[in-house]
């Protein structure tokens, strides 16, 4: 079957069935998890949570280069949506995207999507996070919180930044209507963008 110039996975038809290798970022509250699921189960792509490596237990991180090679390995394949923060656009994660999506959300929305979450994950582990990260009301909410209030343009920044020279192609979606269209249109082909 193969892939087209673009990279995305042709059908037996020799069509393609949208975007191949996706990264999907934003802050804190941007809904990069849901996306990048609803995303991967449109288009038949594996979803890499770039949390799943980076945690190990009781919020503490991993290595950064073991992180770094982890990833790095898990984007090797044909298809896959990965999603996370600004961290994940290096130069070598870049080279094997055919897409990024940045999801570029209002504040109050981002902030009460942190606040929210915290709550219905209270004493539980977030499904994309390794076992043994339970959200709790504490410091690391309020942090949480604090960044998708006031973080916003330092996230912009580093994603800006980290996207200067890249060659490809990005999508910036700052709206509900914006990322449904984007997700139902994903499913009808690469043509779609």
């Amino acid at each position: 079957m193969g892939t087209d110039a673009t990279g995305n996975s042709l059908n037996e038809h020799g069509t393609t069935h949208g975007p191949s290798r996706v990264v999907v970022v934003g802050a804190n509250g941007a809904g990069k998890t849901w996306f990048a699921q609803a995303l991967g189960a449109r288009v038949g792509a594996p979803v890499i949570h770039k949390d799943a490596f980076a945690l190990m237990t009781d919020w503490h991180q991993r290595p950064g280069a073991d992180v770094k090679a982890d990833v790095l390995h898990a984007v090797a394949s044909e298809r896959w949506v990965l999603e996370g923060g600004p961290s994940i656009l290096s130069k070598p994660i870049l080279a094997h995207a055919t897409l990024v999506v940045w999801l570029d959300i209002p504040t109050p929305l981002r902030a009460w999507r942190v606040f929210y979450r915290s709550l219905r994950y209270l004493g539980r582990t977030r499904p994309e996070h390794p076992a043994g990260n339970r959200d709790w009301p504490g410091i690391r909410q309020s942090r949480f919180l604090w960044r998708a209030l006031v973080g916003g343009d330092r996230f912009a920044a580093a994603i800006t930044h980290a996207m200067d020279g890249a060659t490809v192609p990005r999508l910036r979606l700052r709206t509900k209507a914006e990322i449904s269209a984007f997700i139902e249109a994903a499913g009808e082909g690469a043509e779609r963008f």
